[in-house]
């Protein structure tokens, strides 16, 4: 009993640490990082006003360091316009890019660069689509989505309509690229909300009741949108295979957040799809060109009650060091963030009751998120950005969380305050100043962004990576990665989509804590090919190149 009680203190210690451990400081503002993000009205009388949308970290002029996109939405005058097929033009503060000057400060770049958005934005990604060896950019909206080609000069072009994307107005919102056919180039899917023309934005708005408010109605009683996928033809353009892909077969849904990845461990890209309301999808790749919906027999369309969710952003890789590849998303509140960990067999079990998380996170309306290690410790946390929808609601306004994996239990070890306008909707993790140490870019609803800083202070050392695809697509998406020292194994893998319609730091990122050596490096290309790498150097980015 003595024991036990002594193993309680110890393990109470380490948490206290861990929770001092933890710093983070915002300098959006001095940074230059001066966004003012809109999403329709601060009432939020109809749906979209209440979504909130993303951004992407990139290099867009590949001088190593992250520069930031940022996609806002709109007014309800705007989507109108767009619903009803009028014409619109480019909205100032539609987008906004800020190129990263290395020294702590970014610049506001968006006009030089030549981008604009006339449309209501929602998703932020970037991929070098072409393999011309710069990143492009891609904003999905309500309305058409803008694919912008990098001229390599620090300008951009949008080239949807000659690249083949739909000209029709549409509700997208997640997006993912990824070399599904493994033919060297990225293919890219595009995840749909509502059906954009099953709606009617005329007053007076419709009322629901939520617990006695009047509030907006939707997505439940609305009609789900239905997703894209492109297949890239190699010069530039794209063909849209929806239906003979077997994407057209799953029904009607209100996706947000889509990510490609290995959901099944055969070396095939696959797809998840966070839904709204509605079961999850899990596409997994049939390596013939079609994709079998699989959500229910894999696991993850429902959460441990059986229950459908309000699934919102997504995390992919291992919560703490768990050895196996979870999922978990983002839901409403009163409800608990599942965690959907993969077991021998491919099958995957919600599990978050067991690890302690459900208890933690009930309280919490999540959006964007991720599983980071931010002390280097060699263990992934997971991060969440918060939010109510409904601004009469008392927890309209919720912190940044951080959550650790203490055994079977989890523990809230990071909150940044509640704030005026901190209704938290995209964000994404990246290391903006390559000091080894991640930090995290979040969106508002309304207002300005933060950019927290990790000023964590620890003596850990880390391993960074940016993969390069010589056979395989430049991106390198799809390459998995795993890194063994001092007698322990992590790994991760290159990635496109997740968060919330956001895109984290392209590059992998894997604390160490105190090991001083790596012992293994093993990446196995999107080819299939296998390479080991028997040492790295600590602390530094690294590039590594496919062997041709």
């Amino acid at each position: 009993m003595g024991a036990a009680i002594l193993s309680l203190c110890a393990l109470a210690l380490a948490s206290a640490e861990l929770t001092e451990k933890l710093h983070f400081t915002d300098i959006a503002e001095p940074s230059g990082i001066r966004a003012v993000m809109r999403c329709g009205g601060p009432e939020k009388r109809w749906i979209p006003e209440a979504n909130g949308s993303g951004t992407a970290w990139l290099d867009y002029d590949n001088d190593g360091l992250p520069d930031l996109l940022i996609v806002n939405g709109g007014n309800m005058e705007q989507l109108r316009k767009i619903v009803g097929g009028d014409k619109v033009l480019p909205v100032e503060g539609g987008v906004y890019l800020y190129h990263n000057e290395g020294n702590g400060h970014f610049v506001d770049v968006t006009e030089k660069a030549g981008l604009a958005n006339p449309y209501w934005g929602t998703g932020a990604n970037a991929a070098d689509y072409n393999n011309d060896g710069f990143t492009d950019i891609l904003i999905t909206t309500i309305g058409l989505d803008l694919l912008y080609k990098n001229n390599g000069n620090g300008t951009f072009t949008e080239v949807s309509k000659v690249a083949g994307l739909r000209q029709k107005a549409e509700w997208h919102t997640g997006s993912a690229f990824g070399d599904f056919d493994g033919d060297g180039h990225l293919d890219l899917f595009v995840a749909s909300y509502l059906d954009l023309h099953d709606l009617s934005f005329k007053e007076p708005a419709p009322v629901c009741e939520y617990f006695g408010q009047h509030v907006f109605c939707g997505p439940l009683g609305l009609k789900g949108g239905r997703n894209v996928l492109y297949h890239n033809n190699g010069n530039g353009t794209f063909s849209d295979i929806t239906e003979h892909s077997g994407i057209a077969e799953a029904p009607p849904a209100h996706g947000f957040t889509a990510v490609a990845g290995d959901f099944n461990g055969d070396g095939k890209l696959d797809l998840f799809v966070a839904n709204d309301s509605d079961p999850n999808f899990l596409f997994l790749n049939q390596s013939n060109g079609t994709f079998k919906e699989t959500a229910l027999d894999r696991g993850v369309a429902y959460n441990a009650d059986g229950r459908t969710q309000s699934n919102m952003g997504v995390a992919i890789g291992e919560y703490g060091r768990s050895g196996h590849l979870d999922v978990l998303t983002t839901v409403f509140n009163k409800d608990y963030f599942p965690l959907f960990r993969q077991g021998p067999s491919g099958v995957y079990e919600e599990s978050a009751a067991s690890v302690g998380l459900a208890t933690a996170t009930m309280k919490y309306l999540g959006w964007a998120c991720g599983l980071t290690d931010f002390d280097n410790s060699g263990k992934r946390d997971f991060w969440t950005a918060n939010g109510h929808v409904y601004p009469t609601d008392k927890d309209y306004n919720e912190p940044i969380t951080i959550f650790r994996s203490l055994g079977n239990r989890t523990e809230l070890v990071y909150q940044y305050p509640v704030k005026p306008n901190n209704s938290y909707r995209g964000g994404a993790a990246a290391d903006f100043n390559n000091d080894g140490k991640v930090d995290l870019l979040v969106l508002p609803i309304a207002g300005l962004p933060v950019l927290l800083r990790n000023d964590t202070l620890d003596k850990n050392n880390w391993l960074g990576l940016q993969l390069r695809g010589t056979r395989s697509n430049r991106d390198a998406i799809g390459a998995t990665v795993t890194v063994e020292s001092c007698g322990q194994k992590q790994s991760d893998a290159v990635r496109s989509g997740g968060s919330y319609l956001s895109r984290n730091d392209w590059r992998l990122h894997f604390g160490v804590g105190p090991c001083r050596q790596v012992d293994r490096v093993t990446i196995q290309w999107p080819t299939g090919k296998m390479q080991t790498i028997n040492s790295l150097p600590l602390n530094r980015y690294v590039t590594i190149e496919e062997p041709k």
